[in-house]
């Protein structure tokens, strides 16, 4: 991870001065321009006190914290997908619903609604008994590689693989936050195909500042991507990611909903449209010995 901070206190004052000196040649002076002046500086000496390569390696380090803690807590999962055709009408459209735990670093989604309907019960057996043998797998010596790792957009990753820059500033449900705009960090080494995915993206980060926490996080593909490197399909330039949180147990940001939008083509010639609403509900401990609340964010380094 790395930033790029532009010290533009000076610039704001300078910009705001010569505002100020053509509104004393036009007009008397008056109380307006007293304060845009205090304004104007205010706003100079927030950028400057704005420590952007602290505060991103402070969530950073946290980040890895809170991936942990939040493993033991389950939660509900409602997925929508939309496909659609090249010309954006609708072809086909799943709603499923899953309860989603974690077991040895493992996220394991028992599903138990399609559109909306609780599974049959020949159906719900056959998922008992996938989950059952999941768990053993896991519990033997040489467990199942998770197939979906390397496809879950992880926020440790993309703060180590990206250029942060233009901190401000601003409220998110009703909280201060830090807004970063973000660019690949062309230092950054992608381990696999997946990683590569960091490389092809630009986009906005919501932080809050009091617990170090991600809040938001929109995401745009700049360039297209293989799926798979290919082998599945490749998404189109364009592409929108969206990952919103919200705050639990008055400390803990976690995920509420999540969209992706996307144009992409298969075998060369099939080309359609992806988007899919992931939304998240019901969270609570299932593990007895869990605290609710997480160890309070560590101090800035003097």
């Amino acid at each position: 991870m790395r930033t790029v901070v532009a010290d533009d206190s000076n610039l704001v004052a300078r910009n705001c001065m010569s505002t100020i000196t053509c509104e004393v040649f036009s007009r008397p002076f008056s109380a307006i321009v007293l304060v845009s002046l205090f304004l104007c500086i205010s706003d100079g000496f927030s950028q400057a006190s704005l420590d952007v390569p602290v505060l991103l390696m402070r969530v950073r380090d946290h980040q890895d914290e809170l991936d942990k803690t939040r493993e033991n807590f389950a939660y509900t999962q409602t997925v929508t997908s939309i496909e659609t055709d090249k010309k954006g009408r609708e072809r086909k459209r799943d709603v499923k619903t899953f309860e989603v735990t974690f077991y040895r670093h493992r996220e394991v989604r028992r599903l138990v609604a399609v559109k909306g309907k609780k599974l049959t019960t020949s159906d719900a057996n056959k998922e008992q008994r996938r989950i059952e043998k999941l768990i053993k797998d896991l519990d033997s010596p040489k467990p199942p590689a998770d197939p979906n790792a390397d496809r879950r957009l992880r926020m440790s990753t993309l703060l180590r693989a990206e250029l942060f820059s233009n901190g401000r500033r601003e409220t998110f449900q009703g909280r201060d936050v830090i807004v970063f705009d973000f660019s690949p960090d062309p230092k950054f080494k992608p381990k696999n195909t997946y990683e590569a995915f960091y490389d092809q993206m630009v986009g906005t980060m919501w932080v809050d500042e009091a617990d170090l926490q991600i809040a938001r996080v929109e995401i745009k593909l700049r360039d297209a991507f293989k799926v798979g490197s290919g082998a599945f399909f490749e998404m189109k330039p364009g592409a929108v990611f969206v990952s919103e949180n919200g705050r639990f147990f008055d400390q803990l940001w976690l995920p509420t909903r999540s969209e992706s939008t996307f144009d992409a083509r298969a075998m060369l010639l099939y080309n359609f449209g992806v988007r899919e609403t992931t939304e998240y509900s019901d969270y609570h401990r299932f593990d007895v010995n869990t605290q609710q609340k997480i160890a309070a964010p560590k101090p800035p380094p003097r």
